[in-house]
This record gives C-alpha cells, structure tokens and sequence, in this order.
C-alpha cells in the first residue's frame, strides 16, 4: 500500500514538474516573439531616418532629429531654422554652409537654404538670406526684414536698409530648382495592301511603303493597290470544215 502511494505521490511530483516546465518554455517562447521596439530618439540627437525620431523627422543636414520651425529662435542654440533640403517648409538643422549676407549661387550653399537673387536678374549670384521677425536678427547690410512678395507671411533679412524709399527697392527672389525630364520619342511604322479577288480578269497591285524616324516625329507607312477587272474575252477558231 505504501509502495503505491508513493508511486502517486512521485506521479504527480513528475507531472507537476512537467507542467512547470512547459509554462516557463512557453513564457520564454513569447519573450523571443515578442520583440521590443528601439526608444525613439529625442529633439538633436544623431538619426539616420525619420523613423529613428520621435518627432519622425530627421534632418538632412546634420543628421538629427527635428521639428518644424519659423525663426532661429525656435531651434534653439547651435541650431538654424533651415528651408528643406527636400520638400517645403522649414525645420530645425545644424548649420552647414556660408551666413546671412554671404554670396552664393545656390540655395545649398547657404547655412539657412535660402539664396535671394534679384528678381530680373535670376541668372546672377545672390546672398544668402534666413527669416527674421526684426531688422535686429539682421547683419549689417541686410537689415530690411520684409517679405517678398505681398502674399507672404515670413519676413526674411534683404539687402539694404530702412533709408532706401520702399519704391526704389530692388526686388528679390527665392529661387526653387527645377528638375527637367527627357521625353523619350519612338517611331513605328505600318503597312496594309489589300486587292479585290477577280474571277477571269487580271489583276495586279503595287504597294511601296517608306518609313522615316527622328526624335519627335512619327514615322507612316502607306500602301496602294489596284486591281483592273473586266469582262473575260474568248475567241473560238473553229478552223474550215473538210470535205
């Protein structure tokens, strides 16, 4: 009797120990399956993609984790208020390029992304210009903060100063880089003859076809053909009866 009961005991003792080794296996199982996700990167920390930021945004320039932005201010120290390398609008970056006032030929060249260029003369050097609330975020010699256009909204630091009369200021320009697409021209060319089928008449068709191609152009193929009918003629010679 005892020897039985202890082969029960021992029964459940091995049974019980199972089961625990199945739960903890299974509880390791999930922590391998489930994976845990890397910490979002905060505000001027090093990122390689947006999806390494918590704000989902990493710079082009420089390389950090950014936000929107309007002025310098909002950046924060070390930091410009920068037009997007790609895109509109504008977001925090280190700065990288030459300062307000500088001259440049394009937008990148500029630690701010912006190259002013007189409005009637886009083919020649401009200066690098950023957005300004006051003349006082200005350098010497750019200290008109005005907007470009009448339709703006963001005031940006321009060439001159308040003691040119508003009417004798020379206009300016942002300008924005095109990208040119090539199209690409094909030429095919077809041709078709067709002839009406005759029973006892003679018919005859002629068909030329020529094709040219050239870039822009659209290469045709034609094709003529005539066909003569008529009424069969037959002559009977019936020779001279012989005698």
């Amino acid at each position: 009797m005892s020897k039985t009961r202890g082969a029960m005991v021992g029964g459940a003792l091995r049974g019980g120990a199972m089961i625990a080794l199945f739960l903890g296996l299974g509880a390791v199982g999930c922590g391998f399956l489930k994976q845990e996700e890397p910490e979002k990167k905060a505000f001027g920390v090093a990122c390689t993609k947006d999806t390494d930021c918590a704000s989902l945004q990493c710079a082009v320039t420089g390389s950090i984790c950014t936000k929107s932005c309007t002025y310098d201010k909002d950046c924060g120290d070390g930091l410009v208020c920068r037009a997007k390398d790609t895109g509109s609008g504008l977001e925090c970056s280190k700065a990288a390029g030459s300062k307000v006032g500088a001259s440049c030929a394009t937008a990148a060249e500029c630690d701010h992304g912006f190259c002013l260029k007189k409005a009637d003369a886009p083919s020649e050097p401009g200066f690098c210009s950023a957005t300004c609330q006051g003349p006082g975020e200005c350098p010497e010699g750019y200290k008109l903060c005005d907007t470009l256009t009448a339709s703006d909204t963001t005031k940006m630091c321009i060439l001159g100063d308040d003691r040119i009369p508003i009417g004798e200021r020379p206009k300016f320009t942002a300008p924005t880089t095109t990208v040119k697409t090539t199209a690409t021209a094909t030429a095919t060319a077809t041709s078709t003859a067709s002839a009406a089928p005759t029973t006892t008449a003679t018919a005859s068709a002629t068909a030329t076809s020529t094709a040219s191609a050239a870039p822009t152009t659209t290469a045709t193929a034609s094709a003529t053909a005539t066909t003569s009918t008529g009424r069969p003629r037959i002559k009977l010679d019936l020779g001279k009866a012989k005698k």
